[in-house]
């Protein structure tokens, strides 16, 4: 106590405390510093024994995330349809997914990555959000494909294929090469999946894409949902974050509503 009080009294230069008699008297600098060192102890003792709280009915703030066009046509909708009522002052930016994923996250330029399970960073806490497949999309009056689609039909029809170069989408192209063999025939290449119901109305063209953002779109477009092969691929779609937002309430509270709108199922 003598140590800090010699200390105290060098840094003030003053003696802060004198003896009168038998009592220890402080000076009126010492008088005039209790009343905001005991506000800063009071703040102190706050901050030490209060947990955060995130209440999104009256939190301000942006989220920044970053995904594919498929995932943000699956998930956005059913998200902004909860923020008015719920989180009225959140907002939310997204950025198309590419391959500064991990570089951004370990920035923490972005709150929230949604990617395919093959580009998750080990160094960073994630959680699956959905799970899909794909299906073949066709003109709604093409009689040459029925409910089901061989292989060989597959093969042997003209497609509308994605070139997702760049983009941390898994390429469906190279698992089919990789497990058939054989190229398909690319009639048109475009950089986005969403760009395939409007291509393949009105011709004799297919297209294969994502089931959700199938059924999503062919309430705008005049095509048709077919069936492929049983040994097509799944598709995960991982959310992840940076290890020191683990403990973000706020994140938590977004992810727990991506999280339920990626688990119900497509209808």
């Amino acid at each position: 106590m003598s140590s800090a009080l010699a200390k105290l009294r060098e840094y003030f230069a003053d003696e802060l405390l004198v003896r009168i008699g038998r009592e220890m008297v402080p000076t009126a600098q010492a008088a005039f510093l209790v009343g905001p060192i005991t506000a800063v102890l009071r703040a102190v003792q706050h901050a030490t024994t209060t947990r955060p709280t995130f209440d999104p009915g009256s939190a301000e703030r942006t989220f920044h995330l970053m995904m594919s066009d498929y995932v943000a046509t699956v998930l956005l909708p059913p998200l902004l349809q909860i923020l008015p009522t719920e989180a009225p002052n959140i907002h939310i930016q997204v950025e198309a997914s590419d391959a500064s994923m991990s570089t951004r996250l370990e920035r923490r330029e972005i709150d929230l990555a949604i990617v395919p399970d093959k580009f998750i960073d080990p160094e960073h806490p994630a959680e699956e959000i959905m799970q899909d497949g794909y299906v073949v999309v066709v003109d709604r009056g093409n009689r040459t494909i029925g409910d089901e689609i061989s292989l060989d039909e597959y093969v042997s029809a003209e497609h509308v294929v994605t070139n997702l170069a760049g983009s941390r989408q898994a390429s469906f192209e190279d698992w089919f090469l990789e497990n058939f063999d054989v190229s398909r025939k690319a009639t048109i290449t475009v950089p986005t999946f969403s760009l395939i119901p409007a291509l393949v109305s009105n011709t004799s063209l297919i297209g294969t894409m994502h089931s959700r953002l199938a059924i999503s779109l062919s309430k705008h477009y005049n095509i048709r949902l077919v069936k492929l092969p049983d040994n097509f691929p799944k598709i995960r779609e991982w959310a992840q974050w940076h290890r020191l937002s683990d403990q973000d309430l706020g994140l938590k509270w977004l992810l727990s509503k991506i999280h339920a709108i990626g688990q119900r199922t497509a209808s």
